[in-house]
């Protein structure tokens, strides 16, 4: 963050807030199914790396992919946490590690989750997302409910 000068500094904080907000907006609009929102926090020249054989290149590729992941799964939950920026100029990097809640029939729910890493970029105006890289991938099955679980 630059040190001494207020506007640099006010601009900086910004881009921040931008590109957090941005990371929200990702996952909003991969859980309600928001096509629009999805596409937007792209540029057209994205990369999305999913795993070592998925990688999804160009803002059309990549809503492609999600709605292939959208008729595959009834629902989706992200949550991403320990998001980190950092700025330069109108270019940024950052790394937020992910769970994600995934329904696959009525009863049956799986969670998984990695790490993001990412390079943002301001395009006309706003942030987007690059390139987005997932890696240390997981996932856990999680057994159906029976009904008999203790509630809080």
């Amino acid at each position: 963050m630059p040190e001494h000068d207020v506007g640099a500094r006010l601009e900086w904080i910004e881009a921040e807030l931008e590109i957090h907000r941005l990371a929200s907006e990702y996952c909003i609009g991969a859980d309600t199914r928001d096509l629009g929102m999805w596409s937007e926090v792209w540029t057209e020249d994205a990369t999305w790396t999913v795993s070592d054989t998925q990688v999804f290149t160009g803002r059309d590729a990549i809503c492609a992919a999600v709605d292939v992941q959208w008729r595959a799964f009834r629902r989706m939950q992200h949550t991403v946490s320990n998001h980190v920026v950092s700025i330069d100029g109108d270019e940024a990097t950052g790394r937020a590690d992910v769970t994600v809640f995934v329904q696959l029939d009525e009863t049956r729910w799986i969670t998984g989750g990695g790490t993001y890493h990412d390079r943002y970029r301001r395009d006309d105006g706003r942030w987007r997302i690059a390139e987005r890289r997932v890696t240390d991938g997981f996932h856990l099955e999680l057994p159906p409910s029976t009904g008999t679980d203790v509630q809080a």
